[in-house]
């Protein structure tokens, strides 16, 4: 999604940055990024289950307001492909979580489902390693993956393991969902497959839906940035712009 030059003095604060051309540059390569897609990773999720025993539970009922924003949110994933119906022997009920600005939002309830899944043994990057590496910037960005874990799909024969319910009907996931043990590792894992060059020569560090690129100057981590953005953009990474921030400098 192609940001305009209104949503971007409202999303992203780029007066630290010094260097107007620098600053013009940034600005354009913001609002230019539009996720294409053209490559793709082999990247999927396999889903294993220590038994066969489907995990099968009822639906939990709901308040008035709460059915309505889950219907909400089901129309809104079922027009993203992100799900579809399902008749699976698995079924995992919702719980609804509340939010800082007191609305929902609905999750699915996979605790017994998670004590039956074979773990992915995918590292996460280690805290300290992170942190020695950043050591040296004196400038860096973040970006923020938007809806990270859809991007990655499930395998078609694991899908049925996904299967939630509501009162008015059963759903699974075509993509990873939250709430999955397994989804953090297999995440890193699509990340790191996509960056594996970039992280290796020191322009981007990933953290499942968080990429942090230091520079030691603006200059330097513009040319990162656009480094990062092409590949994001040949992969088809939306990026959450209110969520990032761009150039700034260690206190």
């Amino acid at each position: 999604m192609q940001m305009s030059a209104e949503n971007l003095q409202e999303e992203l604060d780029l007066r630290h940055v010094e260097n107007r051309q620098i600053k013009k540059e940034l600005e354009k390569l913001i609002q230019d990024y539009k996720p294409e897609k053209t490559a793709s990773t082999d990247v999927t999720m396999r889903i294993i289950l220590k038994d066969e025993e489907p995990v099968c539970q009822h639906p939990r009922r709901l308040a008035f307001t709460e059915t309505q924003e889950v219907n909400k949110q089901i129309e809104e994933w079922l027009n993203e492909g992100i799900i579809r119906p399902s008749s699976a022997e698995y079924a995992s009920p919702i719980v609804m979580v509340k939010k800082k600005d007191g609305s929902s939002r609905m999750c699915i309830d996979y605790r017994k489902l998670n004590q039956k899944l074979v773990k992915d043994k995918f590292p996460l990057p280690i805290i300290e390693d992170v942190l020695d590496t950043l050591q040296e910037a004196k400038v860096y960005s973040t970006l923020d993956l938007r809806n990270g874990f859809f991007h990655v799909d499930v395998d078609e024969d694991c899908r049925k393991y996904t299967s939630f319910i509501v009162p008015d009907g059963q759903f699974e996931f075509n993509k990873v969902p939250f709430g999955l043990s397994t989804s953090p590792g297999v995440f890193q894992r699509y990340v790191s497959s996509i960056f594996r060059d970039l992280t290796r020569k020191g322009i981007v560090i990933s953290y499942l839906d968080d990429l942090v690129i230091p520079a030691k100057t603006e200059q330097e981590g513009l040319e990162k940035l656009k480094i990062i953005f092409e590949v994001a953009k040949k992969y088809g990474l939306e990026i959450k712009f209110k969520k990032c921030q761009f150039l700034k400098k260690e206190n």
